[in-house]
């Protein structure tokens, strides 16, 4: 039944989401369910566009049953949030783990497409438009001055020097309190 859900949801998703690969396991063990419960949740997730959320579940799925169809989806899931090296250490695991892929021409296509990109330079920013002789010179936020490291470290010293002059000049020379009535000692 649990299969059926997976298969189901599969479905609904599109081409773009990961093939959902607990789908054909037997969902009657109880490792089984508990892999069915995070790839489910994972694919869920990744619907969302939580994809760092995503690829924890995916990861703990594969932890449990060394699934490779699992490294592929956690590489579709870092494709998706950019990390480009992860994706590309990922589907390189599938394509060992999983020789006689189906979808091996596909995942060789989508490594090429992804080392091509990372040996692209990054294109700038959104909204950033640049004119031939301008520099970008991006905004820094400041933060306010009792957040700066110096400043609590100027507090410090402040602190420790008032509590040091206060301890030097309150302190008598005499053993002899000094009182209204005088220096004298009253007992012997």
């Amino acid at each position: 039944m649990l299969a059926q859900v997976l298969l189901a949801a599969g479905l609904a998703r599109g081409a773009e989401a990961p093939a959902p690969a607990a789908a054909s396991a037997d969902a009657g063990g109880g490792a089984d369910g508990e892999v069915a419960e995070h790839v489910a949740l994972g694919h869920r997730l990744y619907q969302r566009g939580q994809y760092q959320e995503a690829v924890v579940e995916f990861r703990r799925a594969y932890e449990l049953r060394a699934d490779p169809h699992f490294l592929y989806e956690i590489a579709e899931t870092y494709r998706q949030l950019g990390a480009t090296d992860q994706a590309l250490f990922y589907y390189d695991r599938y394509l060992v783990g999983a020789p006689g892929a189906p979808d091996r021409d596909a995942v060789e296509d989508r490594v090429l497409e992804l080392e091509s990109l990372r040996a692209r330079p990054p294109a700038p920013a959104l909204g950033m438009t640049l004119s031939p002789g301008a520099a970008a010179i991006p905004k820094s936020r400041t933060s306010p001055t009792w957040r700066k490291w110096w400043f609590w470290t100027a507090v410090g010293v402040a602190i420790a020097a008032g509590v040091t002059a206060a301890a030097l000049t309150g302190r008598s020379d005499s053993s002899v309190p000094t009182t209204d009535l005088g220096d004298k000692r009253f007992f012997p």
